[in-house]
């Protein structure tokens, strides 16, 4: 008998989580993923000279399985801690309860280390899950691909989900249940460095509320300073069909208005629209899973929007995929 065949749809660290723990078990995995980079929100912008966090912007660890790996992402030269000075609207905020992780030289490296023991297919969309009698075959861009999985496994935002896992199962209608936030991100550099009181900003009411200077991130690129800015899920949502170069422009001014100062003209600003960013309503669950026809999906909007939430969902999946195939899941890590 051959090993086992797992499909994984989304190499963001859910996906990645999910795909380690499964080849650790002796499975084959292999991971589908439509973007050429991996990390899914953990992402890092490159154009040029210019690169920018424009996605998650630092990590916590609570959990001791998360806890280690950030260990072992720190060894493995793909995270370090970010100890910005931190404002909250105007006023000074203490150190922050947990620590924050960045990954090095960008947030997308973070993800590394979950990735050296799995077949990669990046750049390759799934938009179809076809079930037959010997396993699922998956719709991409270039057809069915003629490759049979035992299982697959759906590591994407829940709306997305949704679609290739609605179809099958009635498990996967609460992913409807699911709420999650838009938002929009401007990336800018100044050449001449800009004073905003703090390395990292954050505004609990207006169209703005985060902005972080990347360009204080250990091991960034030396050059022009770059910020990153999130807009509010209000924000966001009434400007979501809008001119991403107008949303740029937008957002540079109430960044220059949130600060109460004149800013320079930027060398570079971009805008990126992330369609779902925030989870503002959680499954309640650590994943979803129908055993019957060994599917499920895992990702942060089961748990909580954090980074090692969604790491926590995608180890679950894998473990009680492998129960529902006769593997044995992993043995912790000392």
């Amino acid at each position: 008998m051959g090993k086992v065949s797992i499909a994984v749809i989304g190499a963001g660290i859910a996906g990645l989580a999910c795909a380690m723990e499964l080849s650790r078990a002796d499975a084959l995995v292999t991971v589908f993923e439509r973007s050429r980079g991996l990390g899914g929100r953990l992402g890092t912008r490159r154009q040029g000279n210019f690169a920018f966090d424009h996605g998650a912007q630092f990590v916590t660890a609570r959990s001791r399985s998360f806890v280690k790996y950030v260990e072992v992402a720190g060894r493995a030269g793909a995270a370090a801690r970010w100890k910005p000075r931190i404002l909250e609207d105007d006023r000074s905020w203490t150190e922050p309860i947990d620590e924050w992780h960045v990954g090095t030289p960008g947030m997308s490296a973070f993800v590394r280390p979950l990735s050296r023991s799995v077949e990669l297919q990046t750049g390759v969309a799934v938009h179809e899950l076809l079930q037959g009698q010997r396993g699922w075959e998956l719709q991409t861009d270039s057809g069915r691909g003629n490759r049979i999985f035992d299982a697959v496994a759906v590591a994407v935002p829940a709306p997305q989900a949704l679609t290739l896992l609605g179809p099958h199962g009635r498990a996967f209608r609460h992913l409807a249940d699911v709420r999650m936030a838009p938002c929009w991100t401007a990336m800018m550099a100044f050449d001449l460095p800009i004073d905003a009181g703090a390395e990292a900003r954050r505004w609990t009411r207006g169209p703005i509320n985060w902005a972080a200077c990347d360009s204080s991130k250990p091991q960034r690129p030396a050059g022009p300073q770059g910020w990153v800015l999130h807009a509010s899920a209000t924000w966001s949502r009434e400007h979501l069909e809008a001119d991403a170069q107008e949303v740029a422009r937008l957002l540079l001014h109430e960044f220059a208005s949130a600060l109460g100062k004149r800013l320079p003209p930027p060398s570079f600003l971009l805008a990126h629209r992330w369609r779902h960013a925030l989870v503002e309503q959680p499954l309640g669950l650590p994943c979803l899973v129908d055993e019957e026809i060994a599917a499920g999906a895992c990702g942060d909007w089961c748990i909580a929007p954090r980074v090692e939430a969604a790491y926590d969902s995608g180890r679950t999946l894998a473990h009680s995929l492998l129960s529902m195939l006769g593997l044995s899941a992993p043995v912790a890590r000392r």
